[in-house]
């Protein structure tokens, strides 16, 4: 069996600045994130890739058809409602929000930031699976060490778990600030370990990384590579990664299916 790449991708209003005391207004939060879907997408599609997008409502409200289309492609799932805030009705009815939108089942939710959630909720509201565990130890985020690396149920609500993917032994993430920062070379390595060790690989990004962000007065190591920079170094890293394995959404690598 080939291994299975799972690329996943938050796509939400763009309201990082806001965290370093940047004022940006909604409206240039979607129009950041629109761009970097537009050059994201015609990298996707330039290889044929599918990918899961975890798609906050408030943004597939403002992007309906961009939304539905989008979905005709790939698997959206739930970001929760907003990015920035959060109120537990929002698990919910985001995802009503989101089946209205593409007229068809979500799946999936993701808490933004990876916060711990209440996973009797996310039960409760009829996903399938959670996926907002980085299993490793991010300073002023999560200390996840002890959670598993690799796909499980929880116990208490049998909610399948699809955890990032980290490497084996260190558990060093490999999330989007490790391909941002990481010689790439160095990255696909790290890569290519984890894909040997579990047969599979769970990587997240952003659309709006793929936007051109040097304007903004934020960290340096949040905004390079942005831009057509980001793009060149993403399609290397794609072409690199088709040769190792296939590209699935996570419903259908956890062959997800509608009653």
């Amino acid at each position: 069996m080939e291994t299975q790449i799972l690329l996943t991708f938050d796509l939400e209003e763009f309201d990082l600045p806001l965290e370093f005391g940047c004022h940006i207004a909604d409206e240039d939060q979607i129009n950041i994130s629109n761009d970097g879907l537009k050059k994201l997408s015609g990298i996707l599609s330039g290889y044929n890739i599918p990918a899961t997008f975890f798609t906050t409502s408030f943004y597939a409200e403002k992007n309906k058809e961009l939304v539905k289309s989008l979905s005709e492609i790939h698997e959206i799932a739930s970001h929760s409602k907003y990015h920035s805030r959060f109120n537990e009705s929002d698990i919910a009815e985001s995802k009503s929000e989101l089946e209205k939108i593409t007229g068809k089942q979500i799946y999936g939710f993701r808490m933004p930031r990876f916060k711990k959630t209440d996973l009797s909720l996310i039960k409760k509201a009829g996903y399938s699976y959670d996926s907002s565990i980085n299993p490793t130890f991010l300073p002023g985020r999560y200390n996840n060490l002890t959670s598993p690396r690799k796909v499980y149920h929880d116990a208490s609500t049998n909610l399948i778990e699809i955890p990032a993917s980290v490497s084996p032994l260190i558990r060093f993430p490999l999330f989007w600030l490790s391909f941002k920062n990481l010689p790439l070379p160095f990255y696909i390595y790290l890569c290519k370990k984890t894909m040997i060790k579990d047969s599979s690989i769970h990587l997240y990004f952003h659309p709006w990384e793929f936007a051109e962000l040097e304007s903004f007065n934020i960290p340096g190591y949040i905004k390079t590579p942005s831009g057509d920079y980001m793009c060149e170094r993403f399609d290397k890293f794609i072409a690199v990664l088709r040769e190792t394995g296939d590209f699935t959404t996570i419903s259908d690598f956890l062959k997800i299916r509608s009653v």
